[in-house]
């Protein structure tokens, strides 16, 4: 990331569009704040060593136009008619929600680890705030979420792109804690933002692009340890802090009877976690030198899989006395 006065002064208009947004208190100051917030954005994707940089700002700008367009067209129609649901759809284009989802992954692809940290994190924060001002059913939007998002990072070696569609995913939770009108989500995001926050750092440090790459710190065994630690925690791997928020969550969805939606999390929580349980054992196998690597390796691995059994057999068990 660029140190300089411009490069700061971008920064502060950013977060004075998000500040602007929180504290309006009419659906225009939140679209001004919005608008703020995306043109702000802008000159921080610029980066000359990646030639893909401005592809993706492109992009980015394109789309959020068009989101920007609808969402003040549906601010218009909505001051005549109370019809909440063209917000909603404005929004989720913004974010980068399923099945709008497609110019969000291209995007990050082309942009630097810290840059695809704001994206995925710090940007979602004025959507989300406006999202929980809505009274609309948002049951669709996380079927589609979770289902996409858990299968889509299924058939990637780019970490960026795997990382994005973990990032997908994770809305479904957000969305899901935003229908039950508590603060519940804001738990789920502050959480994973400062997960996703441990990753990208770690792969920037690493120049890490790419599932083969691990090979890098597969030598060293705290390296590999940190980032093992991570991706549990990122895969919300009982005892690690991932693990936390979707206990919240999976509570408060029980206690609003929503046990439809909170079945299907659960279930596609399996399949993310297997995509990064794929990029640990890849780290933690990759050193086929060391005897005592593959042995602490191995315990490691059989570890994990008695948490994460006892973890099954404990949710199952509560699903199992909620239902009757």
């Amino acid at each position: 990331m660029k140190n300089n006065s411009s490069y700061l002064l971008y920064l502060i208009f950013l977060f004075m569009g998000i500040m602007i947004s929180i504290s309006s208190n009419n659906w225009l100051g939140c679209w001004m704040g919005i608008e703020m917030n995306m043109v702000s954005f802008l000159p921080v994707m610029a980066n000359k060593m990646s030639i893909y940089a401005s592809e993706s700002m492109i992009k980015y700008f394109i789309v959020q136009s068009m989101g920007s367009s609808l969402l003040l067209i549906s601010i218009i129609i909505n001051m005549m008619i109370d019809f909440n649901y063209m917000i909603m759809i404005s929004l989720m284009i913004k974010i980068g929600c399923p099945p709008f989802h497609f110019w969000y992954v291209s995007v990050i692809e082309g942009l630097s680890w810290m840059v695809c940290f704001i994206l995925m994190t710090i940007q979602k924060i004025i959507p989300l705030i406006m999202l929980s001002y809505l009274d609309v059913d948002m049951s669709l939007f996380v079927i589609m979420a979770c289902i996409w998002g858990c299968i889509g990072g299924l058939g990637y070696s780019s970490m960026r792109k795997i990382i994005a569609y973990s990032s997908i995913y994770n809305l479904s939770w957000i969305f899901s804690g935003i229908m039950i009108i508590n603060y519940s989500w804001l738990i789920y995001y502050f959480i994973y933002s400062f997960t996703l926050m441990a990753v990208c750092y770690m792969f920037n440090m690493f120049n890490i692009n790419y599932i083969n790459q691990f090979i890098m710190i597969s030598y060293d065994f705290l390296k590999s340890l940190m980032m093992m630690c991570i991706f549990m925690s990122m895969g919300g791997l009982p005892p690690f802090l991932g693990f936390f928020p979707k206990l919240i969550m999976i509570n408060c969805l029980l206690l609003n009877n929503m046990l439809f939606i909170c079945t299907i999390l659960l279930m596609t929580a399996l399949i993310v976690l297997f995509f990064y349980l794929r990029i640990l054992i890849t780290t933690l196998m990759m050193n086929t030198i060391s005897m005592k690597m593959i042995i602490v390796s191995i315990s490691y691995f059989y570890y994990i899989a008695g948490l994460f059994s006892l973890f099954g057999m404990i949710l199952l068990s509560l699903i199992t006395l909620t239902m009757c």
